[in-house]
C-alpha cells in the first residue's frame, strides 16, 4: 500500500495550477467554485464532490477539496467515478433496488475493507465472512451493518465478498438515524469492477486513488460526501424552500421548513410529498391536544410530519397532512403517490389535533389520518397502532368500523366458516346491516356501506390502487379481519427498529 506521495505531488500541483491563472489543468472549475460558495456545509473542511452533470449520468468525476482560509481548493486531481446504472437519484427521491445513487450531502465517518491494517486517520474496520448489511426492507435491522446471527433478516450483503469491490470501501451516512424503509441500503464509495463499471446505486472507482483518498481523509476535518445534481445543490443551500410547489397552503409549508431535516421527497407528475423530523409547531400542537403524553410507546423523536397531493371526492387535487413513524414515511409517501395515479378519492386529510385528538369526531368527519395515541376501543392499556405511527385510517363513512358483541355473533359455519378471512369479514357485516342493535358501526354515517358489493367511491377494496400499493409493502388490511375495520391499514409493529425499545 502506497502512502501519500501521490497526493503530496498533487499539492505542489496545485500551487502550480493556482499560480497559472484561469483555466489551469488543476483548477477548480469555476461553476462548482459558485455552487460551493452557496451550499451549507456546516463545519467541514474536506469535501469529495461527486460532480454528476445531470440525473443520467452513470459516470462522473470526484473533486477531493479542503477548505481553507481562501475556502474550497482541490486537493488532488479530479478521479473519474462510476455511480448507478441508473443514474442519481433526486435528493430523497432513491428507492431500494431502483439503481440509482442518491444524490444529496452526506457524512463521512467509517470504512472498511479485507486489509488488516490501513494507514491513515480515518476509522477503519477489517471485514470477515460474520459481517453484513441488512438490505430487507421489513428488517428491523435494514441499513444495518450487523454480524452473522444478530438479525432474521432474509436479505443482506456480505461485506467479504469473493470479488475485490469491497477490498476497500467508504461508508457514506446515507439514510441513518432514523433509517427509513425503502429508501436504500449499503450506499458505499467502493473499488470499481473491471467487467461492469456502473454500480447498483454505491460510487466505484479505481483501487489506488480510493486507497489514496482514505489516507487523505481526516475525522478531525468533519469529511462530507456530495452527489451533485442541481435539486441536490438547491437543496445545500436553499433548503427545503427550493421544492415546494407553488400552490402548497402556508401553513404547511411553514411546518416543513421549519423541521430540523429531511426524511423524503417525491414530486412527479402533479403530485408532491415531503416527510421531515416533526416541526415543533407540530410536536407543540400534539402535545397540548393529547394526542401524544409521555406514556406513549414511542418518543416524538421517531415520528415524521408527512405532507403530500391526493385528489378529493370533487376531483380537484389537494394537500393534507400525516404523523407517521419516521421508519414508514416512504412507504406511507409512495403508496399515496400510487393512489394518487390512480384518482382514488379521499375526503379529507388533517392531523388529529385538529378534532381534539378525538378519534370518533375525525371519524365522523371522514377524516383520513394516522397518528394517535390512544388505546384499543374496548381493550384498556392496550395501545393501538395508530400510537406507533404505523397505521392509518382511509376515508372512514365509506370504510366503516365494526365493534361486534361476539357472544351474540354466531360462529360462522359452512362455506363461511371454511373461507377466506375475506368471507369471514363480509359475513360478520351482512350481520350488522341485519341485526344494527348487536353492532356499533363506526361512525354511524357508514351503515349503508356495509354493502361492499354496493362500490362508491372512496371505499377500499382489494385491488384498488390505494390499498394494493400499502399491501405491497407490507401493510395489512382491517378489511379481511373477521370482525372487520374496513378503514384501517397497518404495519406490523415488530417489524419496526422502535428505538424506545419498546415492543
Amino acid at each position: 500500500m502506497r502512502p501519500l506521495r501521490t497526493l503530496l505531488g498533487s499539492f505542489a500541483l496545485l500551487a502550480l495550477s493556482l499560480s497559472a491563472g484561469c483555466g489551469s489543468p488543476g483548477e477548480l472549475p469555476r461553476r462548482i467554485q459558485q455552487d460551493l460558495d452557496t451550499a451549507l456545509l456546516g463545519e467541514s473542511r474536506q469535501l469529495l464532490y461527486v460532480d454528476a452533470v445531470s440525473p443520467a449520468s452513470t459516470g462522473a468525476a470526484l473533486y477531493p477539496l479542503q477548505r481553507g482560509l481562501l475556502g474550497w481548493q482541490l486537493a488532488a486531481p479530479p478521479v473519474p467515478v462510476n455511480l448507478g446504472r441508473n443514474g442519481v437519484a433526486p435528493p430523497f427521491e432513491k428507492r431500494e433496488g431502483d439503481g440509482r445513487t442518491p444524490s444529496g450531502l452526506f457524512p463521512l465517518r467509517r470504512a472498511f475493507g479485507y486489509q488488516g491494517e490501513f494507514k491513515g486517520r480515518f476509522p477503519y474496520q477489517r471485514v470477515d465472512s460474520q459481517d453484513l448489511w441488512v438490505d430487507d426492507v421489513h428488517s428491523p435491522d435494514y441499513n444495518l451493518w450487523v454480524r452473522r446471527g444478530q438479525t432474521m433478516a432474509s436479505s443482506y450483503e456480505e461485506l467479504l465478498r469473493p470479488d475485490p469491490l469491497y477490498k476497500y470501501a467508504l461508508a457514506p451516512e446515507y439514510n441513518e438515524a432514523p433509517v427509513v424503509r425503502g429508501l436504500g441500503s449499503a450506499i458505499f464509495i467502493h473499488v470499481e469492477s473491471k467487467r461492469k463499471p456502473e454500480t447498483s446505486g454505491c460510487i466505484s472507482m479505481p483501487e489506488k486513488e480510493l486507497v489514496q483518498v482514505m489516507q487523505w481523509l481526516d475525522p478531525e476535518k468533519e469529511p462530507q460526501l456530495l452527489v451533485a445534481i442541481a435539486p441536490a445543490l438547491e437543496l445545500a443551500s436553499q433548503w427545503i424552500e427550493s421544492q415546494l410547489p407553488a400552490d402548497l397552503p402556508p401553513e404547511m409549508a411553514l411546518r416543513l421548513t421549519q423541521a430540523s431535516r429531511l426524511l423524503a421527497l417525491k414530486r412527479k407528475s402533479g403530485f408532491f410529498a415531503a416527510a421531515v423530523t416533526l416541526p415543533p409547531q407540530v410536536s407543540q400542537r400534539m402535545l397540548e391536544k393529547g394526542s401524544w403524553r409521555p406514556e406513549c410507546p414511542v418518543p416524538l423523536e421517531e415520528l415524521s410530519y408527512l405532507v403530500t397531493s391526493y385528489w378529493g371526492f370533487d376531483g380537484r387535487p389537494h394537500y393534507g397532512e400525516l404523523v407517521v413513524h419516521a421508519s414508514l414515511c416512504a412507504f406511507v409517501m409512495d403508496s399515496l403517490h400510487h393512489a394518487f395515479n390512480g384518482r382514488f378519492p379521499i375526503e379529507r386529510m388533517e392531523l388529529a389535533e385538529a378534532f381534539g385528538a378525538d378519534e370518533f369526531l375525525s371519524m365522523a368527519a371522514n377524516n383520513t389520518s394516522a397518528f394517535n395515541c390512544r388505546e384499543v376501543p374496548g381493550r384498556p392499556g392496550v395501545f393501538s397502532t395508530h400510537s406507533y405511527g404505523a397505521a392509518i385510517d382511509i376515508n372512514p363513512r365509506q370504510n366503516p368500523y365494526l365493534q361486534v358483541n361476539p357472544e351474540a355473533y354466531p360462529v360462522p359455519s359452512g362455506d363461511a366458516a371454511s373461507g377466506s378471512s375475506g368471507d369471514t369479514a363480509l359475513a360478520a357485516a351482512d350481520f350488522c346491516r341485519n341485526n344494527g342493535s348487536l353492532c356499533s358501526i363506526l361512525p354511524a354515517a357508514s351503515a349503508s356501506f356495509l354493502d361492499r358489493g354496493d362500490l362508491r367511491p372512496g371505499m377500499l377494496q382489494a385491488d384498488d390502487p390505494l390499498l394494493s400499493a400499502f399491501r405491497q409493502r407490507g401493510f395489512s388490511w382491517g378489511g379481511a379481519w373477521r370482525f372487520p375495520d374496513y378503514q384501517h391499514l397497518e404495519y406490523d409493529i415488530r417489524k419496526l427498529n422502535l428505538v424506545s425499545g419498546r415492543p
